[in-house]
């Protein structure tokens, strides 16, 4: 689905060059400060990168990288890759290969640079091609040096640097950025997460812009840490204006961003006749708005396929309508634009609407108007509502987006240009587990059990593919696991898709379960919560908590639980209701006894949000105890 992702994520290896330094420097390892060493599998000794911004239409990006791979696991980040396309040429790759004292082996090997295509399985057409790079050399420790130098035209995207941000088991020694703007062209740019103000200098008349950090370790692993561009030093920098592939633009507003996505669709939406007369059929019965836009959409997903294709102006303009009605497939940039044209052939407006997308992706900086996103879907505004379509999707039901683009900005390109706005974010009610469970406990510790359990929101993206797939072994095992059922036979497997906004999935199925648990003696110890274990209880870590906490969904659970118990004495034991709350959300569990059965309540809400460090222990305390209440026994002596 992603259309820029390379150019996004343009920072370690296609950030970009300058030459190596006249100066002789030994690359011993001895030199690597021992912190930069721990748990690390790779250091960047230096990365450098250099930006030279000639005019609005033409860049050099340039870049030094001197990487020490310590170990096999290290082995990949000593592998160059540096693409290209139309729009762009490498013009100079060097490399030199040390060895751990930092001694000389040898020089790059032309024959040691490949020139590959990025056509895959669902990468049908792509102007991108790769220059790979790699010594082929594994005495460790050892060092690789790589410069290299691409001319560029793709003057829409500036620098994104986060320095280390590609792999937690790299550290950074030093890295730099520099960019070169004309006396005439100011530079965009925000600093983030406590980076070093921007230093300022002239060469020339040109003004040159230099950041610099040194000493980062590997970063440390903790539960629910948000995205390192989020609290690592970096800076993104963007172009004021540019033209690039004959389209100028400009991105000093939102507005003007909208604009360009504007001017490079435009005179794109003519379809061909018989695709409208076909369309205008299809919803001439239909009365509402909705009724013709889902019918619309719903032609969409029966007459095309999503395929990603990178050509273009930088990946970013879309195939004409015409073109997706022809060959029947398009990448999410073609296949929204095209559902805007068929809407538009029936009298509904909608926009072209640009999103960073992503499971538990960080949202875009509201502040900074540049070319920050990865994906395209369709905004339909409706009198009472708004409509989200995700085109990519050939199941996707009609107006879902999930949490792949639910609750982040987007930027819509209207007739008046660029408005960013927020799509929907998924409540709990939306992302929620339904679970009702009758069960018959025998004395000898088995059960059979009738399960019926509903799926919705998040969850539903979970286990639809169950249905899609229709793999019985599949799915079995999923349900085994997913109800902590070990080794249990399962039959009379139903599941049932809902395909609402909020789609769900229901699942009914029959357990039968030799061993539920064992008697002792003469008593038989029962866990109720047999099939709901809250199993993730974050790890506190042996270090104090440095990074703030990111939860991402809403989410909520409502199990009820029904269990007739064997002939039995007494019950000498039967477990406490529990009901608590914190920042985090919410958790109450309730038993009744009626008779010789059983029944158990459960309702259990976690809320989304952005905590501070401080607060994680109260999270870590906030799950123990709903494990801790899960794990409750009842005691029956039989």
């Amino acid at each position: 689905m992603m259309f820029t992702t390379r150019l996004l994520i343009a920072l370690l290896w296609t950030s970009l060059v300058i030459p190596l330094s006249a100066q002789t420097v030994v690359w011993n390892v001895q030199g690597i400060p021992e912190k930069l060493k721990e748990n690390a599998h790779a250091v960047i000794r230096t990365d450098e990168n250099l930006l030279i911004v000639k005019n609005e239409g033409a860049l050099t990006r340039k870049k030094h990288i001197v990487m020490t791979i310590l170990d096999e696991d290290g082995l990949k980040y000593g592998h160059l890759y540096i693409d290209y396309n139309k729009l762009s040429k490498v013009t100079d790759i060097e490399g030199v290969l040390y060895d751990a004292a930092g001694n000389k082996l040898r020089k790059l090997k032309k024959e040691e640079i490949n020139d590959i295509g990025n056509v895959t399985a669902s990468n049908l057409f792509d102007d991108y091609r790769y220059k790979s790079v790699q010594f082929g050399y594994a005495n460790f420790p050892f060092t690789v040096e790589f410069t290299y130098e691409v001319s560029d035209k793709k003057t829409a995207f500036y620098e994104r640097w986060f320095p280390g941000e590609d792999a937690e088991d790299v550290s950074v020694q030093t890295s730099t950025l520099r960019i070169e703007m004309p006396a005439n062209m100011p530079l965009r740019y925000k600093e983030l997460n406590r980076v070093a103000p921007v230093e300022k200098s002239q060469n020339g008349t040109n003004t040159v812009y230099t950041w610099k950090v040194s000493d980062i370790p590997i970063k440390a692993s903790e539960p629910y840490a948000p995205a390192w561009s989020q609290r690592g030093p970096g800076v993104w920098t963007a172009p004021a204006t540019f033209e690039m592939d004959g389209y100028k633009g400009d991105f000093s507003t939102w507005q003007k961003v909208g604009e360009f996505d504007n001017l490079l669709n435009k005179g794109r939406e003519t379809l061909p006749s018989n695709v409208i007369s076909e369309i205008q059929t299809l919803v001439k019965n239909e009365t509402s708005q909705e009724a013709k836009v889902k019918k619309v959409y719903e032609y969409l997903q029966q007459h095309t396929r999503y395929i990603s294709i990178q050509l273009g102006i930088g990946g970013l303009q879309p195939f004409e309508a015409a073109v997706v009605a022809d060959k029947g497939y398009g990448d999410c940039k073609a296949l929204s634009f095209f559902t805007k044209a068929l809407l538009k052939t029936v009298g509904i407006e909608s926009h072209y609407a640009s999103i960073k997308a992503g499971e538990a992706t960080a949202d875009i900086l509201t502040d900074f108007p540049a070319q920050q996103f990865n994906h395209v879907i369709l905004c339909v505004p409706m009198p009472k509502d708004t409509i989200w379509l995700e085109c990519t999707s050939q199941t996707n039901p009609f107006g879902y987006l999930s949490n792949f683009t639910a609750n982040r900005h987007t930027l819509l390109a209207t007739p008046n240009g660029g408005v960013l706005v927020k799509t929907p974010a998924l409540s709990a009610k939306d992302n929620q587990v339904s679970r009702k469970v009758k069960m018959e406990l025998g004395a000898d510790g088995s059960a059979k059990a009738k399960i019926d359990a509903n799926f919705k929101g998040i969850f539903y993206d979970d286990v639809v593919g169950l249905i899609h797939e229709n793999n019985q072994e599949k799915t079995t095992t999923s349900l085994l696991k997913s109800f902590y059922l070990g080794n249990a036979q399962l039959s009379k497997i139903a599941l049932q898709e809902n395909r609402d906004k909020i789609p769900s999935v229901q699942i009914a199925f029959d357990a039968d379960l030799k061993k539920l648990t064992s008697p002792s003696g003469s008593r038989l110890f029962v866990t109720p919560s047999i099939f709901y274990k809250e199993d993730g209880v974050p790890s506190s870590g042996s270090e104090p908590r440095t990074m703030d906490v990111e939860l991402f969904n809403n989410i909520s659970y409502n199990d009820e639980i029904e269990i007739q118990l064997p002939t039995y004495q007494a019950v000498e034991a039967l477990p406490t209701d529990v009901s608590f709350m914190s920042k985090f959300g919410t958790f109450q569990v309730k038993y009744q006894l009626q008779g010789t059965k059983l029944l158990l309540t459960r309702k259990f809400t976690r809320n989304n949000g952005k905590y501070k460090a401080s607060d994680f222990q109260e999270l870590i305390d906030f799950y123990k105890k709903i494990s801790k209440a899960d794990r409750a026994q009842m005691v029956l002596k039989l």
